[in-house]
């Protein structure tokens, strides 16, 4: 079935639920989690019967063969790639083939979950982590939910239908299988009006954590684009859209831009404080009550122990305690969101196109391979890179709404730079480029200027021409004055930071 190709914004409205419909959701949702665990079961007994047959055997004895360092082997383990997801797609690995199969699970439960949700809500979720480990090489298996784990479930939508054919949107309320859920609406809202005055195209139920206890949420799939918000008391538009191109250098931790306005370096979700101390503090605190409601599943040295029944008691502390950590996850994951989402209306108001080198950031999370001694101490380096400082900052987030805002507008939006144009290494007034170990924060350039290597970085990109896979030389030479300008507002305003633990990550990129 084709997708739909018009534009779709959403909007999120909270649920105004008593707690019985709380407890009939929570239910619906732990019957969607046994669904997907039952049928991830089932898919990962026929991948191994796959895996079993002669031509999927045949296949990876070929592939395991070839040296991958010539340029016919790998043309040769491209086409056996191929050869092997065809394979598996005329096996039934496929988002219509897991949708067919999820049929043999929900009819027990069709009281609760019709066949809407679990073909269109449930099923594309285990096809979902099934091709992140077949086809997209991003994970080594498949796991199975834990209670809780499913945060969101939706139905299919119909043309004429108001929000699908079985999660519906009526107005005040959405109905599903015979529960009316009041929505918290705002009717001096006037965004929030204009955009329910869109057709619904379906529902989508969220469940987020909160201090006590989950908080519901619908999320409406509209048709069109997003309503422009506006001042009301000024009637000027809230987020303007500006006009140029914008350079950014983006990084674990921070982001250098420059734009024909101004340029600057910031941290990236400054307010996302770390949380790794309260949440070992709140792990032991678990990893104790554990124990003691629980202590048969021990040994005498502390050690799980094997070859018996575990049991799983859960006091009523633990349950709090594991909603506090829950709660405290999802607080930093909504401010970081918050203030990517600032970040990138700024962004879009100092121009419509923005050039950024292409990264791939899981590469960067990865562990060193190779084991180096430092010259300094003489002992082994560590081998951990960047992985804590992405996983706090979130930098591809940031890009990832910069490029779903651009596209609502319908401006250029993201563009990504090669990586072949070295713009860390070259220098516009000497046209030479220049090695640099990435400790070295600073460029001293040919007129005596001492620019910040983020910065020059981002002015270098702002520059680009996507004809050439250049930089315009012309350009470089009549914008680098008023650049230097701003790069000297931007390191005075570093300077004049307050020194805070949020502060210093980035201060330390200006020695």
């Amino acid at each position: 079935m084709a997708k739909c190709s018009t534009d779709t914004c959403c909007l999120t409205l909270p649920l105004r639920l008593e707690k019985w419909q709380e407890d009939r959701l929570a239910k619906r949702f732990e019957i969607a989690r046994q669904i997907y665990n039952t049928m991830v079961r089932a898919e990962l007994k026929k991948l191994r019967a796959m895996e079993q047959s002669e031509p999927y055997k045949a296949n990876q004895e070929k592939i395991q063969a070839l040296d991958w360092k010539t340029q016919a082997d790998k043309q040769a383990l491209k086409a056996l790639y191929k050869e092997r997801d065809k394979l598996l797609r005329d096996g039934g690995f496929s988002e219509y083939g897991f949708k067919s199969d999820i049929k043999n699970y929900y009819k027990h439960f069709n009281n609760n979950i019709g066949s809407s949700v679990a073909v269109h809500g449930i099923a594309p979720q285990v096809w979902a982590a099934f091709e992140k480990m077949l086809f997209k090489k991003e994970g080594k298996k498949v796991h199975f939910k834990k209670k809780g784990d499913i945060h969101s479930l939706r139905g299919y939508s119909v043309t004429g239908k108001s929000g699908g054919v079985e999660i519906i949107f009526r107005e005040t309320y959405i109905e599903w299988k015979g529960l009316k859920l009041p929505l918290k609406l705002s009717p001096d809202n006037i965004y929030e009006t204009q955009m329910l005055s869109y057709r619904v195209k379906y529902v989508r139920l969220l469940r987020k954590p909160g201090k006590r206890k989950d908080r519901w949420y619908a999320q409406l799939s509209l048709e069109g684009k997003p309503v422009i918000k506006y001042n009301p008391k000024t009637g000027e538009v809230r987020h303007p859209i500006g006009k140029g191109a914008v350079g950014l250098d983006i990084g674990p931790q921070t982001l250098a831009y420059s734009a024909a306005t101004g340029a600057d370096l910031v941290e990236l979700a400054n307010q996302v404080q770390n949380v790794e101390q309260e949440k070992r503090r709140l792990q032991r605190k678990l990893d104790r009550s554990r124990r003691a409601t629980n202590p048969g599943n021990y040994a005498d040295d502390g050690t799980i122990r094997r070859g018996i029944a575990l049991t799983h008691n859960k006091s009523k502390r633990y349950l709090r305690t594991q909603q506090e950590l829950k709660y405290l996850q999802h607080q930093q994951a909504e401010i970081r969101k918050r203030q990517h989402t600032e970040l990138a209306n700024h962004l879009l108001s100092l121009g419509d196109c923005f050039y950024v080198e292409k990264m791939v950031w899981t590469s960067l999370t990865h562990r060193a391979k190779e084991t180096e001694i430092s010259e300094k101490t003489g002992k082994i380096k560590r081998k951990k890179r960047f992985g804590k400082s992405v996983a706090n900052k979130a930098p591809a987030t940031l890009i990832g709404i910069l490029q779903r805002k651009s596209a609502a507008l319908g401006i250029p939006g993201v563009i990504e730079v090669p990586t072949s144009v070295k713009a860390s290494q070259y220098n516009h007034q000497s046209g030479t480029y220049t090695p640099k170990p990435l400790s070295q924060r600073w460029n001293n350039m040919p007129d005596g200027e001492r620019i910040q290597r983020d910065l020059y970085s981002a002015f270098l990109l702002q520059h680009y021409d996507p004809q050439t896979n250049t930089f315009d030389a012309n350009s470089l030479h009549q914008d680098y004055p008023q650049f230097v300008q701003y790069h000297h507002d931007a390191v005075l305003r570093l300077y004049a930071m307050p020194k805070t633990p949020s502060s210093m990550g980035i201060k330390r990129s200006l020695r």
